[in-house]
């Protein structure tokens, strides 16, 4: 089929049409499906807590522990506007915030003297001009000159600001993946609400590094339409790395709160239990559900974060970092052939995956597999990620590593595997040093191959 004029004319159309009809994401948080079949009365504990926690868009909220940087900065008032008595806000000049980020809007201030000490007010308005600022008028809050404040999350809203800029559209305003244009891209937008990272430089059971996040940022993902944002500063890649992390933070604690209420409290185990076979009455499921709440509940809270901040801290810890033992081994005839043994040996079985020949079509692409996490077959064959998508094994002579084309790269990817992905980890312990190496030369020798 000729491609016309009309067809070129339509092909430049498309982009507008596709931005005029765009949907606007909605500026708040969403909670997950598996929150919504809760109970009515087991979800709205979590909901309240995980507002309570984070805030939503528009209103950050830090609690202490979460290894991100939440950039708080002193303030001073310096002088207080009078205004009558039916006035909603209280205003006052500020000093001290002239060199911080100038967007304090929808941010907590905590007064750290004066008659507020320890109050938090919510900053209504803010000229970074002139310094004033506004929040709601409130009994116990009358700033005088002199008393001191701190301004919470600019750090974090700096991040906020930039990921609505350049990421929510496709990965959503809660990084669940699903933003306006998410369902024009495959492979789909990464949901971070698992703290599941492909491709990282950590050992198989680490989270990422923050520099690997960085270096997603910068480089983009090859093969895909995660783009390359080399044009942003450091300075700006580190604020929107910031934020990523804390939504993936806010993510993982819903998940472990909602999977430690799912069994007994969901909408369907609800049916369950109170059907004939069931025996059991609304009213005694009421009473334990409640009973759980006032017990169990705040403990569950703080074991969520806390252990979800600890494993973040923990990766960036330099023995999370996965080092060759020992430099690569020269790039010879010889040594890709002995891994080419290897691919096609049963120790390594990569063959089955990604065929032969490395073209990405192993015997493992004809089956139908089981989703581990509902325990039912995939509707389509082959392999899947952890997210349910339908992940074809990379084909190897294409040259194209989403990981990164470096040898340390694909040297990682051997090693620890990659995460949330079929593509085990042969560690210290299944491969050794110089098999992983060999490895390393077979498959970076494929694009090359003429077989």
């Amino acid at each position: 089929m000729r491609f016309g004029y009309r067809h070129f004319i339509l092909l430049l159309l498309f982009p507008v049409l596709t931005i005029a009809g765009c949907e606007q994401p909605k500026v708040e948080f969403i909670f997950s499906e598996k929150t919504n079949e809760l109970m009515p009365a087991a979800a709205k504990p979590v909901k309240e807590a995980l507002v309570r926690e984070f805030g939503n868009p528009l209103a950050l909220t830090q609690f202490e522990g979460l290894p991100t940087k939440f950039g708080d900065v002193e303030g001073k008032v310096k002088s207080v506007e009078a205004t009558g008595a039916e006035a909603p806000l209280i205003r006052f000049q500020a000093t001290g915030l002239e060199n911080v980020y100038d967007k304090l809007q929808g941010l907590p201030l905590e007064w750290t003297s004066g008659k507020a000490q320890g109050q938090v007010s919510r900053i209504k308005e803010y000229n970074f001009e002139t310094g004033m600022i506004a929040v709601e008028k409130a009994a116990d809050i009358a700033p005088q000159p002199g008393d001191t404040f701190l301004v919470e999350c600019t750090r974090l809203q700096f991040g906020r600001d930039l990921y609505n800029r350049h990421c929510m559209h496709c990965h959503g305003m809660s990084g669940e993946g699903t933003g306006p244009t998410s369902r024009y891209l495959n492979p789909p937008p990464r949901d971070f609400r698992l703290g599941i990272y492909k491709y990282t430089s950590t050992k198989s059971t680490d989270k990422a590094q923050v520099q690997d996040l960085e270096r997603t940022v910068k480089e983009g993902i090859a093969g895909t339409y995660m783009p390359s944002f080399k044009l942003l500063t450091e300075d700006e890649v580190s604020a929107i790395v910031n934020y990523v992390i804390w939504l993936s933070i806010r993510g993982e604690t819903e998940k472990k709160l909602v999977d430690e209420l799912f069994l007994d409290f969901s909408k369907e185990t609800f049916a369950e239990r109170t059907s004939e076979a069931g025996g059991e009455t609304p009213e005694e499921i009421d009473e334990e559900l409640k009973e759980y709440m006032e017990l169990d509940f705040p403990d569950t809270l703080d074991f969520a974060t806390s252990s979800v901040a600890e494993a973040w801290e923990e990766a960036n810890r330099e023995e999370a970092l996965v080092i060759p033992e020992s430099p690569r081994v020269p790039d010879s005839p010889e040594s890709r052939e002995r891994g080419r043994q290897l691919y096609l040996s049963n120790k390594t079985k990569c063959a089955t995956c990604h065929g032969p020949q490395g073209r990405g079509n192993g015997s493992a692409t004809h089956d139908f597999w089981t989703n581990p996490v509902t325990n039912t077959k995939y509707p389509n064959r082959g392999l899947h990620d952890i997210w349910g998508n339908q992940l074809p094994p990379r084909d190897l002579h294409r040259g194209i590593y989403r990981g990164g084309r470096r040898p340390i790269d694909i040297y990682r990817r051997i090693f620890a595997g990659i995460k949330g992905t079929p593509m085990p980890a042969f560690g210290s312990s299944a491969l050794t040093e110089e098999e992983r190496w060999d490895l390393v030369n077979y498959v970076m020798s494929l694009p090359y191959s003429s077989n």
